[in-house]
């Protein structure tokens, strides 16, 4: 690997949106390693370096955080889609899991000096109050507080953002916008790609 090569980290690289996301960084000419639980589920990883195990275990993360990184992108989560999230038979795990995987990604990126992190969030962050219009939700940034999440996993989301921001690692990148973002409503397969990261 070339010294003046950027490398990036992709937590929950075998998930839709970080395989989309390593295969778009491949393409910018980054060395990228990926980590998650499982490969991705409809076609081989692009990632020069592909580390299977459970971001909850520090050990594992200090393993596959074992560098200064250019680039950090925080996907990973404890998520199975509406019917796990919204059951509330799920909450305590939910939370409990995504919030352990984030303070784990931070602290191990805080001790390799890895500033540029990009934290995935959720659209669950706002008061469902905000969403039950579909023509026209109310999801901007200056309505996540007062906090009202929507559900459990909404108030671990807004924790972690808390926590990225607290360490100093959520920052502007070239005079841009913050680094964390709330997908909405991100789904498909292969045939189905993405513009901004397909």
């Amino acid at each position: 690997m070339s010294s003046e090569r950027k490398v990036a980290l992709v937590c929950g690289a075998g998930g839709f949106i970080g395989h989309h996301l390593v295969k778009r960084l491949k393409r910018e000419g980054f060395w990228v390693r990926g980590a998650d639980l499982k490969f991705p589920r409809f076609s081989e990883t692009e990632a020069d370096d592909f580390t299977i195990g459970d971001l909850r275990d520090p050990y594992f993360v200090r393993h596959v955080v074992d560098r200064r990184f250019d680039e950090i992108y925080q996907l990973a989560a404890d998520m199975g889609g509406a019917g796990y999230i919204f059951t509330g038979e799920n909450d305590a795990d939910v939370m409990h899991n995504s919030a352990t995987i984030n303070i784990n990604i931070v602290h191990a990126a805080y001790t390799r000096n890895s500033k540029r992190i990009f934290y995935s969030s959720s659209a669950c962050i706002y008061p469902e109050y905000n969403q039950l219009d579909p023509d026209n939700p109310n999801c901007a940034e200056s309505t996540c507080y007062p906090a009202a999440p929507d559900s459990e996993y909404g108030w671990e989301k807004l924790f972690s953002e808390r926590l990225f921001r607290a360490r100093g690692e959520l920052e502007r990148w070239q005079g841009e916008s913050p680094s964390g973002g709330v997908p909405k409503s991100c789904h498909g397969t292969k045939r189905r790609r993405n513009r901004d990261l397909g």
